[in-house]
């Protein structure tokens, strides 16, 4: 039995025989699963009047104006989101996550319950979307769209019992980590003692001897010293600067808890803090939460909390880390 199909890559028509597997586009060459070409084809029929597609190097810069856009809405900077959202607009008129970030710019991240310009955006995505992005849609819509049923006192209930909920998450994800990071601070001295003794005998085996023809060996054997050494002292700085941002995170943890804040900036602070948890779990390098780190930062201090500000301020990895505009 043959199916209609389409290329998601470059926006061609043809045909496959089977659902399963992968075929290779006739036009533009690319290897892609049947299921999804027969679904994607599906789904530009059923919204057969919208003009503009995204295929190839379009779909890559929608991606990438995506991936722009939800670090600017994770900054809270809506203006310059919707600027973005208006180009991947310019590029494609079917692709729900645009019309989704447009919703989430509207509601200010899903927190302004009052907002009613949305709703034009949130039918826009569903008429785009297929049977399982409307279920993506669903996830994302559905807790913003109980809180705008519910009075002004059931919403205060909601919001801080779902600022208990963040917190509790957070505070047992940390915790998971907290055993981990007694065995590197243990570590890290046994690396630092380690480093420094294998330099010093290495460089004392290794420049004396190195001249003299017979004491060559020892002259090697130093020179494996240093390198091994220097393996030594990579390992002490890479532990050393996991503590450093861990612990901040661990202190950070503790002011949230001591500070007077809405609900809805506490619980985008945890959230945000909760993503970066889990690049901790994950191992990911100190440089790449550091990235991380700067976007929290910029959040946490547009709350201008004197005793929040403070602390960020004093704290020798954060500060480190606040973004250059804050000083702008």
């Amino acid at each position: 039995m043959a199916y209609d199909a389409k290329c998601p890559e470059c926006g061609v028509n043809f045909t496959v025989d089977d659902k399963s597997g992968t075929v290779v586009c006739p036009k533009c060459g690319a290897e892609i699963s049947s299921a999804k070409a027969i679904k994607y084809h599906s789904s530009v029929a059923e919204n057969s009047e919208i003009k503009k597609e995204a295929h190839g190097e379009d779909y890559k810069k929608v991606n990438n104006l995506l991936d722009n856009i939800n670090d600017l809405l994770a900054a809270e900077k809506f203006d310059d989101a919707e600027r973005l959202i208006n180009e991947a607009l310019d590029i494609t008129e079917s692709d729900y996550r645009v019309y989704m970030a447009l919703v989430a710019v509207k509601t200010k991240n899903f927190t302004d319950i009052g907002d009613k310009s949305h709703k034009t955006y949130i039918n826009k995505a569903i008429e785009v979307a297929d049977d399982e992005q409307k279920k993506d849609i669903t996830a994302i819509y559905k807790s913003y769209y109980q809180k705008t049923k519910l009075s002004a006192d059931e919403l205060g209930e909601v919001s801080s019992e779902e600022v208990k909920l963040k917190k509790k998450r957070l505070e047992k994800g940390l915790k998971t980590l907290i055993p981990d990071s007694m065995v590197k601070a243990k570590s890290v001295k046994l690396y630092g003692v380690l480093a420094l003794i294998t330099l010093l005998v290495g460089i004392g085996l290794a420049v004396p001897f190195v001249f003299i023809h017979r004491m060559l060996a020892l002259a090697f054997l130093g020179l494996a010293l240093i390198a091994a050494g220097a393996a030594f002292l990579t390992l002490y700085l890479k532990i050393k600067d996991y503590l450093k941002a861990f612990n901040a995170y661990l202190d950070l943890y503790d002011v949230l808890d001591g500070i007077d804040l809405p609900d809805t900036s506490l619980i985008g602070a945890y959230d945000r803090i909760y993503d970066i948890y889990v690049k901790f779990a994950d191992k990911d390098p100190v440089v790449t939460i550091s990235y991380s780190t700067v976007k929290l930062l910029g959040f946490l201090l547009s709350l201008r909390n004197e005793k929040l500000t403070d602390f960020i301020e004093n704290n020798a990895y954060f500060a480190e880390n606040i973004p250059a505009e804050y000083y702008e």
